[in-house]
C-alpha cells in the first residue's frame, strides 16, 4: 500500500522541557539524520508546560500538538500518536539527544515483521557530571547482558522505543491511569506480549539521555520499585534492563547491609553476620562494577560503587515499603 504521508512519526512529549528539548530536535533535522529527507515527520506534545516548550519545538520546525491540562507522559504520548501520520510510531523523550542513525535505523528495523523494537541509551550522557556518566554506564551494561545478548526484550522502553502505529492503537495505547513511578511503558508491554506479540532489542535505537541528579534519580528509583510490586503479580512480572533477578538481589542485600550498620552501636555481635551481607552485595555488584573499571579505570569504579551501593539501599527499602501507601492507579 502506497503511504502519502511520512512513514514515520516521532513522538516527543514534553513538559518543561525548554532547557533540553532543542538538542533533541536539532538531532533529529534532516541535516543530522541520516535517513531519506521526507520519511519522518516530528511531534511534540507540550504537556502545558510554564516555559518556552511549545515555541522552541515550532521554531525547529516541529508540528506542536497542545493540552489544555497537564496530563502525564503516557496521555502526551498517546496524543502524539493520534494525531500522527505515519505507520510507525517512534517515542522519544525530550531529554534524549537522538544518535544520527536512529530514524534510519528504526524504519529499517520494520522492514519485515516487527511489531515493536526497543532501543537503549549511549555509554556516554548528554550532560557532564559525574553521576549521569555512572548512570550512562549503568543503563547501558543492563541491556548489553539483556536486550543485547538475546535479541528481544519484556520492555518496550518509552523513552526510546518505536511500534506499529495499528497495533499500539489495537491496544488502546498507554494506560493513562498510572500515577507515579512510570510504569505506563511496563504495563503496555505486558499487553503487547499477553497479545503474543515479540518486542525486539535494535541497538540502532541510540541516543544520549540528559540524566538528572541523585536525588532525583533516587526518588524515581523508590517510586518505580514500589509499582514494579505493586504490579508485577497482576501482570505476571516486568522484565527490562535494569529490573532483574541480580539487581533485585543486590538491593535486598544492601538494605539489609544498610540496617545492620545503624544498629552496630547497640547491637555489636551482628557485625560478622554484616560483613557476610556487605560481601554479598559486593559479589552481586561486582560484575558491572568490574566492567566499569574496565571502561573508565578504578578511581571512577570506587565512586561508581558508592552510588550504586547508595541506590542499592534505595530500592531495596522501596521493595520493604511497597505493600503500604497509596496505589498504583490513580483512585486506588
Amino acid at each position: 500500500m502506497t503511504h502519502s504521508g511520512p512513514h514515520l512519526s516521532v513522538v516527543i512529549p514534553a513538559y518543561k522541557a525548554a532547557g533540553h528539548l532543542g538538542r533533541c530536535l536539532d538531532a533529529l533535522s534532516p541535516a543530522v539524520q541520516t535517513a531519506e529527507e521526507g520519511r519522518w515527520e516530528v511531534i511534540v506534545v507540550d504537556d502545558l508546560s510554564p516555559d518556552a516548550t511549545a515555541e522552541l519545538a515550532e521554531e525547529r520546525g516541529a508540528r506542536v500538538v497542545r493540552h489544555e491540562v497537564n496530563r502525564g507522559a503516557a496521555a502526551a504520548r498517546n496524543t502524539g500518536a493520534a494525531a500522527a501520520r505515519g505507520e510507525i510510531l517512534l517515542f522519544v523523550d525530550s531529554d534524549v539527544v537522538p544518535s544520527p542513525g536512529l530514524v534510519a535505523g528504526a524504519l529499517a528495523a520494520f522492514d519485515g515483521a516487527e511489531v515493536a523494537a526497543t532501543g537503549r541509551y549511549e555509554p556516554e550522557p548528554a550532560n557532564e557530571t559525574a553521576f549521569a556518566h555512572y548512570k550512562a554506564l549503568w543503563t547501558f551494561w543492563n541491556w548489553e547482558v539483556t536486550g543485547a545478548a538475546t535479541g528481544e526484550s519484556g520492555h518496550l522502553q518509552g523513552a526510546l522505543a518505536a511500534i506499529r502505529k495499528d497495533v499500539f492503537d489495537g491496544l488502546g495505547g498507554f494506560d493513562e491511569a498510572y500515577q507515579g513511578g512510570n510504569v505506563e511503558d511496563y504495563e503496555l508491554s505486558a499487553r503487547l506480549r499477553e497479545a503474543g506479540h515479540r518486542i525486539a532489542f535494535d541497538d540502532r535505537l541510540r541516543g544520549k539521555h540528559h540524566f538528572p541528579g541523585f536525588t532525583t534519580v533516587a526518588r524515581n528509583y523508590w517510586d518505580r520499585t514500589r509499582m514494579w510490586l505493586r504490579l508485577s503479580p497482576e501482570l505476571k512480572g516486568f522484565s527490562s534492563g535494569q529490573a532483574s533477578r541480580r539487581s533485585g538481589i543486590a538491593a535486598v542485600l544492601a538494605a539489609s547491609s544498610a540496617a545492620g550498620h545503624l544498629a552496630l552501636p547497640v547491637a555489636w555481635p551482628l557485625a560478622p553476620l554484616v560483613a557476610v551481607v556487605d560481601v554479598g552485595w559486593l559479589i552481586a555488584a561486582s560484575p558491572f562494577l568490574r566492567w566499569v573499571r574496565r571502561e573508565r579505570g578504578l578511581r571512577f569504579a570506587l565512586y561508581a560503587a558508592g552510588v550504586h551501593y547508595s541506590l542499592s539501599v534505595v530500592i531495596g527499602a522501596a521493595a520493604a515499603s511497597s505493600p503500604f501507601g497509596a496505589g498504583t492507579r490513580g483512585g486506588s
